[in-house]
């Protein structure tokens, strides 16, 4: 269709069906736009909020949770969400009150599996069967096998990474310059960077002289990518793709100084359970 109806009202006008759609069709649209502009290619993202309870993990990727082992069910946080239904309409779903999941097996974080979200869409029904002009629109939140995150209906919340304690939460997500795993990232620059000031002269960057014979020079170009880095998570919201290609390219950037590089892939963790950062660490045959 090479065409779309736009609402606009006139006095006197006729309100006919086309109308009535063109009015339908506008949260889609705006929200279409929004999240296409935002996060291009993805069919999903949490604006706010959806974090499971539990403390901050010390290892694996931003964002990696631990959950109570002692709690029959993951604890989800309120929280807004944009999703596509089934017929690929954006809507807007926002969860006001704490949500009990339980978990699938008794083993509770230990099971590997993803907890997500899909939107459910139900048709509004007054007494007598009469059906009127609206939908009922609700979250339905479970678990599912890990390989299933991919399909485009289920927004991930949370997805064991496989060492039975930890599961990695940031997917498709906003995180605002204020949030836990922003300072948690900017903590552990700060120890990158004290590394890049105490590493030895070596590497392969180093060994072909790529910025001269100049250490100094080495690490200062090293810890000017961390301060950059830094100041870019500190000056916007981000989502889950830029933090992805922000360390994609720090760690390109750190290979300067070699030992640094490593060191921020040891933030990462495995490839397993990296989840979306994965992308950051080096392909097969990569130095």
């Amino acid at each position: 269709m090479s065409f779309f109806h736009s609402f606009r009202p006139k006095e006197g006008a006729v309100l006919d069906q086309d109308s009535l759609q063109a009015i339908a069709d506008i949260p889609h649209r705006m929200l279409s736009v929004y999240l296409d502009s935002l996060a291009p290619e993805t069919p999903n993202i949490i604006l706010q909020g959806l974090e499971i309870a539990g403390g901050w993990s010390s290892g694996g990727p931003p964002g990696t949770k631990n959950p109570d082992p002692q709690s029959p069910c993951v604890v989800l946080e309120p929280g807004t969400a944009v999703l596509r239904d089934a017929s690929g309409e954006a809507v807007l779903l926002e969860i006001k009150e704490r949500q009990y999941i339980e978990w699938p097996t008794s083993n509770g974080p230990k099971v590997y599996a993803a907890l997500v979200m899909t939107p459910e869409i139900e048709s509004v029904e007054l007494a007598g069967g009469v059906v009127v002009a609206r939908d009922k629109v609700r979250a339905k939140i479970g678990f599912v096998d890990v390989p299933l995150i991919s399909r485009p209906q289920y927004l991930p919340l949370a997805v064991s990474i496989g060492n039975q304690k930890d599961w990695a939460t940031d997917f498709r997500r906003i995180y605002h310059p204020s949030h836990d795993v922003i300072n948690i990232l900017l903590k552990r620059f700060e120890d990158l960077e004290r590394s890049v000031w105490t590493a030895e002269p070596q590497g392969n960057a180093w060994g072909s002289e790529v910025l001269g014979k100049n250490w100094f020079r080495y690490q200062t170009v090293a810890a000017a990518s961390l301060q950059a880095t830094r100041s870019m998570l500190l000056t916007y919201p981000t989502t889950t793709m830029d933090r992805v290609c922000m360390l994609k390219t720090l760690r390109q950037q750190l290979l300067v100084v070699e030992q640094v590089s490593t060191e921020l892939l040891q933030l990462i963790g495995s490839r397993d359970g990296a989840g979306p950062y994965a992308d950051v660490l080096p392909k097969e045959g990569e130095a």
